[in-house]
């Protein structure tokens, strides 16, 4: 293929009247050149046409074999067959490349892009849901985790909530969640057949589940299922879980548990209402999402509260198991069935009617919730257990304490530990802490150093025990003595003064 200056110059060449040997041997062409240009039956950029082929037998057979390969397997959600399933499938029988194999299956599905008409929402009308996956670090290491992700498809205000699972009681408690940071409820939400909401079917044709049905219920709005394979349906936000994972989760949150990383991702939600604005929206998102907040129905005056209740059984080393993870309760329950009450970041224990204990609930599984408080009976009467006993070295404890028990480098530390535990009966919690954060901050804090804040803000200890395996060195200063002065001053004459 010659360039468009050589082009040009052979077509001069002729408009001048040389011959084509003379073109030639000027440009340096073949003469066979010279003469494929000469009149202009050809432009240098055109492509030989080829005839298209006859469609050969081999080509049917592969096509049928395809037609059969997808009708019978079917499959439904993400894990579907596709050109590649096809070839690896055909591929021993036809000796055919998978290029080939591609070409055939998109000539048979007739891929044609199916158009779709862009959609618009009132303030108020709508809201679309859906979950997504997400990682997050959780004491230093990274988890997977799911995400409840909701927008306003009219303001495009975000929420997302991380959830410890997709189960009914946390997608009900994120709705609750959701339409609680909204500050209303809209008209209709769309779900793209989540299998928490739907029972059966999908679409128009979708069964709900009796749990889902009494939440519609009793916060009045309507649910609408999107077809299946049909994302131009929902007409929000494009790709809902990659937006929320750029808004809340990039760069990666990190927490203690999943508590402290919600408080973060709702922090980003706001942000992104206040200061984000969308191209082509007529408003930035924040004066369009306080439009539509005054059109959302009001909040019922209780919120559906949905948890999962299930029963367990005390052990010996005062603990109940949920979910691979220990929580402790106090003694007095050992061997008796209590009732938990599992939400998505606590879980409650009662007993009777009666409320043992509040949790934060544990993402990792085997992070056990041991309380030191429920052990100090037990630590009393075992003294010798102490510098061992694991509520003490891994027990959940206030901040203050935590660094108490990171900071103490000396030998009895765990029985120091035990001691401030124990002044705790008698001290205001408030108080106690203060107490033990002013001795944090020598670095090398005791019990003693928390005992002696105590005791100069005279505050009343009503503490004796010999569990400190030291005593206080009490320093005691002997009050002044003032008569020896005062009589040498009586005994004075003027010439003194």
């Amino acid at each position: 293929m010659i360039s468009t200056e050589e082009y040009a110059e052979i077509r001069q060449c002729k408009k001048n009247g040389l011959s084509m040997r003379r073109t030639a041997e000027m440009l340096g062409m073949s003469r066979h050149t010279v003469k494929r240009y000469w009149d202009g039956a050809h432009l240098p950029d055109e492509r030989k046409d080829y005839p298209h082929y006859m469609e050969s037998e081999q080509k049917k057979l592969i096509m049928e074999a395809l037609e059969k390969y997808f009708e019978e397997n079917q499959t439904i959600g993400k894990q579907q067959v596709n050109a590649q399933t096809a070839w690896k499938a055909l591929r021993e029988t036809y000796h055919v490349g998978e290029s080939t194999v591609r070409r055939y299956v998109n000539e048979l599905r007739g891929k044609n892009p199916e158009g779709f008409i862009p959609l618009s929402f009132d303030p108020g009308e709508m809201m679309q849901v859906d979950w997504c996956e997400v990682k997050v670090k959780i004491k230093g290491s990274t988890w997977k985790a799911p995400v409840f992700c909701a927008v306003l498809p009219y303001s495009y205000a975000v929420f997302a909530m991380i959830m410890p699972n997709m189960q009914m009681p946390c997608f009900i408690e994120a709705h609750a969640c959701a339409f609680s940071f909204f500050g209303g409820i809209p008209q209709r939400i769309m779900y793209d057949n989540l299998r928490t909401a739907v029972f059966s079917g999908a679409g128009r044709y979708a069964v709900k589940q009796e749990k889902f049905k009494l939440m519609e219920a009793h916060y009045a709005y309507e649910s609408v299922f999107a077809n299946r394979k049909a994302g131009n349906e929902k007409g929000g936000v494009e790709n809902l879980c990659a937006h929320i994972r750029q808004v809340a989760f990039t760069p990666i949150p990190e927490g203690n548990n999943l508590k402290e990383i919600q408080d973060h991702v709702l922090c980003a939600c706001r942000d992104y209402i206040r200061f984000r604005r969308i191209r082509d929206r007529p408003e930035p998102v924040v004066k369009m999402y306080e439009e539509e907040r005054l059109k959302l129905m009001p909040l019922p005056l209780k919120p559906y509260s949905s948890y999962a209740e299930v029963e367990a059984i005390v052990a010996s080393d005062l603990t109940f198991v949920h979910d691979a993870t220990k929580y402790s309760v106090p003694q007095d329950y050992i061997g008796k069935q209590v009732t938990l009450r599992v939400f998505a970041y606590q879980i409650e224990a009662w007993y009777r009617g009666k409320l043992i204990y509040t949790y934060d609930r544990s993402f990792i599984k085997g992070d056990h919730q041991y309380i030191p408080e429920h052990y100090l009976p037990l630590l009393q009467r075992k003294k010798r257990a102490i510098p061992n006993a694991v509520p003490l070295k891994y027990g959940v404890m206030p901040p203050a304490l935590e660094k108490f028990r990171k900071l103490n480098s000396d030998k009895d530390k765990y029985e120091q530990l035990a001691s401030i535990l124990l002044l705790g009966r008698y001290v205001d919690e408030d108080v106690l802490l203060s107490a033990v954060d002013w001795a944090n901050r020598t670095m090398a804090p005791t019990f003693n150093s928390v005992r002696f804040y105590l005791e100069s803000h005279n505050i009343e200890t009503g503490f004796q025990d010999d569990t400190v395996s030291e005593s206080i060195d009490m320093v005691i200063v002997d009050e002044p003595q003032f008569d020896g002065y005062d009589a040498l001053l009586s005994q004075g004459d003027n010439e003194d003064e």
